[in-house]
């Protein structure tokens, strides 16, 4: 920890139990849990409890517990998972190159237990070789996938957890790393290898298409997060770099802030509302990769002077976690997104470990 910073880290859980290093977590955005994926082929399901702080303390007491193992029946390791708005749809990519979806038993409307099984509803086949990243989109009507076959699928969700391939997209030239949707339209990003970021959106007269190239990264773009209000896009990258992308215009987005602080690849950036309240304030941004360390930015914008002209991004670090898994790469580091615990983030290793932390502000 760094004392010279505004806020310090505090570990609140080391959820312990995959066999193999753990890719990715995901936190249900309608109920109390947290996911995790492994090359062990599982996912984990732990639930947490709110309650009232300890004695001297402010912040609430948040405690977890294991619930479930889904044994997902994936032939390879499960790279990536993601949660439907709705908290009731999970979805697993693997490098068995399938998609899972995965939903619990209950009648129809009823609000499932919390030990209700995990069956798998559908398997979304197409992709040639390993889904590396799997992402529903706000309204929940989409969900993207991409693999290292250099291409990104769009799928819409029909009830009964009934899928329809809407499009396959063959922008990249190399693997597709991650996909990410931005938090209110129907925008799709990808990042890839050949160190591109491609937009799409969808042409109602025809397809889904690439409006959009954003060049930059010297090397393997790895992770992708919309800032909460949608105006700006966070890249992670194989350069160590983290770079900050404004739209500018309808279809034009400009790169606005290249951030350092890594000694090595950005494996993964996550975007939240954050506690600040300051005029401009965009949220925390945190990134995290193969150095091990998780470093947490407050981000602000101080708006430009004529519409269409670049912003200028004000950011600044507030806290550092350095060997947060000890000697292992961390993989994923995301923010819940639950009201009240904006300050808590859940991050997964090399080792099979996930934890989970609270950013403490002075």
């Amino acid at each position: 920890m760094d004392e010279n910073l505004p806020a310090h880290v505090e570990l609140l859980a080391e959820l312990a139990g995959h066999d193999d290093r753990a890719w990715h977590v995901a936190w249900n955005p309608a109920r109390p849990i947290l996911a995790s994926c492994s090359a062990d082929k599982t996912v984990r399901l732990y639930n947490y409890d709110v309650a009232e702080p300890s004695e001297g303390s402010t912040q609430p007491a948040v405690t977890f517990s294991h619930t479930t193992t889904i044994p997902t029946g994936h032939t390879k390791t499960v790279r990536a998972i993601a949660w439907s708005p709705s908290g009731r749809s999970l979805a697993t990519a693997s490098f068995d190159s399938n998609i899972g979806i995965w939903e619990q038993e209950g009648g129809e409307g009823e609000e499932p237990r919390v030990d209700a099984e995990w069956e798998c509803m559908s398997l979304l086949e197409g992709h040639e070789t390993e889904c590396k990243s799997v992402a529903y989109s706000s309204a929940g009507n989409l969900l993207a996938s991409c693999s290292r076959d250099k291409t990104v699928w769009v799928w819409e969700v029909h009830p009964d957890a009934d899928f329809e391939c809407m499009g396959v997209l063959m922008e990249h030239s190399q693997d597709v790393k991650c996909v990410a949707w931005h938090p209110t339209e129907e925008i799709l990003a990808s990042a890839s290898y050949d160190d591109t970021i491609k937009l799409y959106i969808d042409d109602p007269s025809e397809d889904w298409y690439c409006f959009a190239t954003l060049t930059g990264h010297e090397s393997t773009v790895w992770s992708l997060a919309f800032s909460p209000d949608g105006r700006f896009l966070a890249s992670g990258s194989d350069d160590t770099t983290v770079r900050i992308w404004e739209r500018v215009q309808e279809h034009k987005w400009e790169c606005v802030a290249v951030l350092g602080g890594h000694e090595r690849s950005v494996y993964s950036v996550s975007w939240g509302r954050g506690k600040s309240s300051e005029e401009g304030a965009l949220g925390w941004l945190a990134s995290t990769g193969g150095d091990g360390m998780v470093v947490v930015r407050q981000m602000s914008v101080i708006p430009p002077a004529t519409l269409g002209g670049k912003s200028t991004i004000a950011h600044k670090v507030i806290a550092r976690v350095s060997s947060a898994h000890g000697v292992s790469d961390v993989n994923s580091v995301v923010w819940c997104p639950r009201k009240g615990l904006e300050n808590i983030f859940a991050t997964a290793g090399d080792e099979g470990l996930v934890k989970v932390w609270r950013v403490v502000t002075s």
